[in-house]
């Protein structure tokens, strides 16, 4: 596919002048490795924090649209989570800033799927990471790519899990998970930038449109043939209540799990006001996504 490598590892410090603000430089991971590798789009970097013993399961976190690896490497509690596992954490750039994740109208048009197929393989050869421990989550637009992920590259992936995310539209029919994956998703009922029940991506429906959550997530149960009716536990963060809808009975226990956040707006859950609309603190999407990745 075009693919190389041009150089291993190499410290943070460089590439985090190209993907982190400059306000936020200092709350880059001070650990980290870079590994770049060579696309047919360009040489694409990703940051790399490495588990403390080596291959390790790994997971892979896609930022946001007009986001960064570096912001989504110290922003949304990834990272920490990851560590607490002793998982390791990628976190990969995508070109200008967003993913290609199979809208029509979405503005990237590279080959993300190959990209990240090639960062697995490289991880695996690395050392990093374990072939049968490799997942993906993702944020938004990330979140988007996740399940493009799932879809068109389950065979490498161990589970994903998504943040503010949907199903396109005119992608779910060609929507064809090499086996089944366990996946987490968190949605909030009053996004207005990737609507709870579906609809057009705003502003202005410029992003397409996507499946409601609650299809979204039927759908995933289907593919993976889960047996049994979903149940769903209603849970009081202060004012907020969190509903979480769960599918179990699947094809290699790969459980489909929605936590739906009334009231919640495009915000990632757990960490500080990031995006649009107001965070709780007393559920982590991030923790609660690694803890089903790691078992718990």
């Amino acid at each position: 596919m075009g693919y190389s490598v041009r150089a291993g590892w190499a410290g943070i410090a460089g590439l985090a002048v190209a993907l982190v603000p400059a306000a936020h430089l200092t709350s880059a991971p001070a650990c980290a490795d870079t590994l770049r590798i060579d696309t047919p789009e360009g040489p694409r970097r990703s940051i790399v924090l490495p588990a403390r013993s080596q291959p390790a399961p790994t997971v892979i976190v896609l930022h946001g649209a007009l986001n960064s690896a570096g912001w989504a490497s110290w922003r949304f509690g990834f990272a920490e989570a990851a560590a607490a596992r002793s998982f390791a954490a990628v976190f990969p750039q995508g070109i200008g800033l967003t993913w290609n994740d199979g809208r029509s109208r979405a503005a990237a048009r590279a080959d993300d799927v190959g990209f990240l197929r090639r960062l697995v393989v490289e991880l695996v050869e690395q050392g990093v990471a374990r072939p049968d421990r490799i997942y993906v989550a993702g944020i938004s637009n990330g979140g988007m790519m996740a399940l493009r992920m799932v879809c068109e590259a389950a065979d490498v992936l161990a589970g994903a899990g998504t943040v503010l995310a949907n199903i396109p539209a005119e992608t779910g029919a060609d929507c064809h998970p090499a086996r089944p994956l366990p996946v987490v998703m968190f949605n909030g009922t009053a996004d207005r930038t990737v609507p709870y029940d579906g609809g057009g991506v705003s502003p202005f429906n410029h992003g397409g449109i996507v499946w409601g959550a609650e299809r979204t997530a039927e759908f995933l149960a289907d593919v993976n043939r889960c047996s049994h009716e979903p149940v769903a536990t209603d849970t009081l963060l202060g004012r907020t209540s969190v509903i979480r809808i769960a599918w179990s009975g699947c094809r290699r226990n790969a459980t489909v799990t929605l936590y739906r956040i009334n009231g919640g707006g495009h915000t990632v859950l757990g960490r500080r006001r990031i995006l649009s609309g107001h965070a709780r603190h007393e559920l982590s999407a991030a923790e609660t996504i690694m803890a089903t990745f790691a078992g718990e």
